[in-house]
């Protein structure tokens, strides 16, 4: 018995040990330093940790664990099994676990954020986005009509990456522009004072010689971009004050996979003709159809890691919600079935079954929160899985928006990821505008 005891003994001095010395073990087994809650919703946090232990808030008496006020007197609560959090007002709160109500384990923050409800998306849309400035996406040279090549670019320090802004105080509108630019100040004999942003966002401005080419135009050798063009999904919209977030991953250069900064951009309408459907190695797609300026629906002032995101001008109908429903937290979104929504075919959305394979926990903004499965025996009949132009098709589970599809496996079409719907809301204003409302009211 005694063996026994000093067994136990030593493995628990182990575990606190682990502990004590890596926080992040903390975090991976559910017990994080922070994490995010929706007003009113109770959210479950499973910790999985074979203690007892006491529990502190600051400020109190509006925070619940498992139905219980955390007031001035200690909670005391087995982590071993699952806990639900729950708030009535919006605010920080400041929990202090204590191991047997002595040893400190953890101080985790708590912010209850206001609850937001959106109209999922699900609807094609276009997506016609100019740079903010001329993105370089090669470095070149010019052979002259002497048949040697100068590289007046690359001499001047210029990089991919860099974006150029203005030409003798002139500002750049597009590719086509720019190179009538350089053109014309060449033919007059004038060098070029470029104003450049740098990759690293920092500006400067380079003199350049451009060099008459063999073919008689003038050229500093550099190959450059202006934008992009494609086809994808609506995520969700608000229809009170017209936010919106689609894709749900970063909109790139397609020759450098570089983000392209927002200079200005709109969505509209798209129609999809037809499925090129995925296959084992080689993704599918959806064609469709858009043209610039016809049927538009917002604007695109954001583009980042989470998607695209602006204010429509038009709310669209959608057949499946007629009112907004709830956003969820990262830690009310579990493993099993869910919904999504996508149109394969004209403008019409449909519904169609997925799996939720993996939730991993995440509490602060980051990709690829879930592993998702399609099921659906019918969408899998006309995609072979998630297809291109898919990015953004929300997830629906347990009448919550909690996310979006935003990539493929390679290797197997009918299982990809998806981004976490809060991040995504994060993105927009609407928490802030929430949290005024509280505020006023």
């Amino acid at each position: 018995m005694k063996k026994y005891k000093r067994v136990m003994l030593v493995n628990l001095l182990l575990i606190l040990i682990c502990l004590f010395a890596f926080p992040k073990v903390l975090i991976f087994l559910g017990l994080p330093n922070n994490c995010q809650i929706f007003e009113g919703n109770k959210t479950p946090l499973k910790i999985n940790l074979p203690f007892n232990v006491s529990i502190r808030s600051n400020p109190q008496g509006n925070l619940k664990i498992n139905g219980h006020r955390v007031s001035q007197n200690e909670l005391n609560i087995d982590l071993s099994n699952p806990i639900a959090l729950q708030a009535s007002s919006v605010g920080e709160y400041n929990l202090d676990f204590k191991l047997f109500g002595l040893i400190p384990l953890r101080k985790m923050v708590v912010n209850v954020l206001p609850q937001v409800k959106v109209i999922p998306g699900g609807q094609a849309i276009g997506v016609i986005l100019k740079s903010d400035g001329i993105m370089v996406v090669r470095n070149s040279y010019v052979t002259a009509s002497d048949g040697q090549k100068y590289f007046p670019a690359k001499e001047a320090d210029i990089e991919v990456g860099d974006s150029l802004l203005e030409v003798n105080n002139v500002e750049i509108k597009n590719k086509y522009h720019l190179a009538r630019l350089i053109n014309e100040y060449g033919k007059k004999g004038k060098s070029l004072r470029f104003k450049i942003r740098k990759k690293s966002g920092e500006v400067e401005f380079k003199e350049i010689n451009p060099i008459k080419s063999k073919d008689g135009f003038y050229m500093i050798g550099i190959y450059v971009d202006d934008g992009a063009t494609g086809v994808g999904t609506m995520s969700f919209y608000e229809p009170n004050n017209g936010y919106y977030g689609a894709l749900g991953h970063m909109i790139t250069e397609a020759n450098t996979q570089l983000k392209i900064d927002v200079g200005e951009g709109e969505i509209v309408r798209a129609n999809i003709s037809g499925i090129n459907q995925s296959h084992k190695g080689l993704p599918g797609e959806k064609l469709g159809t858009f043209f610039n300026g016809q049927g538009m629906l917002g604007d695109i002032t954001k583009n980042n890691n989470f998607g695209i995101y602006g204010r429509l001008s038009i709310s669209p109908k959608h057949p499946y919600f007629k009112e907004a429903i709830p956003v969820a937290s990262p830690l009310e979104i579990k493993e099993g079935s869910a919904k999504i929504y996508t149109v394969l075919h004209g403008g019409e959305i449909e519904e169609f079954d997925i799996e939720i394979e993996k939730v991993r926990r995440q509490y602060e903004p980051a990709e690829k929160g879930l592993i998702i499965r399609i099921t659906d025996s019918e969408l899998l009949s006309k995609t072979g899985g998630i297809v291109q132009g898919m990015s953004g098709s929300p997830i629906v589970q347990d009448g919550k928006l909690v996310g979006a599809i935003t990539h493929v496996f390679v290797n197997d079409s009918t299982r990809g990821y998806g981004i976490l719907a809060q991040w995504m809301i994060m993105q927009t204003d609407l928490l802030e505008k929430n949290l005024a409302k509280e505020f006023v009211s």
